[in-house]
């Protein structure tokens, strides 16, 4: 995993275009893996389509899990850093003018196929083009729009974070391999005594390590439920090596069985597919 320095983020950010946006959108494809951008801000917002692995977003709140297939709303001016696995990604941008939101609130959403083939198809469209391309201003004019709509589909897929600069080392060597993380290998990451960490990640987390670690898996895990993963193969890459282990705390803390929250998600998910990509004759 490599960590970039907030120097590198800007460099990063530069290269893309971000820190000179304009008109009413553009899009890429991001092609950097396994790596960790550092706390920044952009003026438009941004809409990330996770295309083949996961993708974590945190704020100053918490932490929110990107699973592969869905989307993420970042808002203009909400400070965040984003950790990308082995994965790509499509990030749209879109003048806050055309997009209004005030919220400040990082959202993932069911991205419907619709959606999906919108946000593909709009990153042929760079920075610089809706201002010149009127059928990139009129497509793009439209996924705003349609952006309003997809807000509303919104998935519970948050974390505590810390402010503790140890306790957010420890969170960050949990988030980059959930299925092997291990208590013991928090203390190392945060560098403190087991006692000393134990007291600080309560304080900052308002739970317990393992409460966390554990929330972390069944969040992880709601995310690859609701992208249709069998209940078996999400328990072991969650780090469950029970079934019956995994679904105990998960009906614990979403409050139904596995398999039960994957049926309602694929259907709803069906759902918002018909709505979105049924056009009138």
């Amino acid at each position: 995993m490599r960590s970039l320095s907030s120097e590198e983020t800007r460099d990063a950010l530069e290269s893309y275009g971000l820190q000179r946006p304009t008109g009413i959108g553009f899009a890429f494809i991001d092609g950097a893996s396994n790596t960790f951008y550092d706390w920044h801000t952009h003026d438009y917002h941004q809409l990330i389509f996770a295309m083949d692995g996961p993708t974590q977003i945190e704020t100053a709140h918490g932490r929110h899990v990107l699973p592969t297939g869905r989307a993420a709303w970042i808002p203009a001016g909400a400070r965040h850093r984003t950790l990308i696995s082995d994965a790509t990604g499509a990030s749209l941008y879109f003048s806050p003018n055309v997009v209004p939101d005030n919220s400040g609130r990082v959202r993932i959403l069911v991205a419907s196929p619709l959606m999906r083939e919108m946000i593909l198809h709009a990153t042929r469209w760079p920075l610089g083009t809706s201002e010149t391309n009127p059928l990139a201003a009129s497509f793009l004019q439209t996924l705003a729009l349609l952006c309003g709509e997809w807000l509303e589909a919104e998935l519970p897929l948050y974390l505590p974070s810390a402010d503790h600069p140890a306790i957010l080392r420890a969170m960050d060597y949990a988030v980059a391999d959930l299925a092997g993380a291990t208590q013991s290998g928090a203390i190392a990451a945060a560098g403190m005594s087991e006692r000393s960490f134990r007291r600080s990640f309560a304080k900052e987390a308002s739970m317990g390590w393992q409460m966390w670690l554990s929330q972390a898996r069944i969040m992880m895990a709601m995310g690859l439920l609701s992208d249709g993963r069998r209940v078996t193969a999400v328990a072991a890459d969650v780090g469950y090596a029970s079934l019956s282990a995994f679904a105990h705390v998960f009906a614990k803390l979403v409050g139904e069985a596995p398999s039960s929250f994957r049926q309602r998600q694929l259907r709803v998910s069906q759902n918002v597919c018909l709505e979105n990509d049924v056009l009138p004759l």
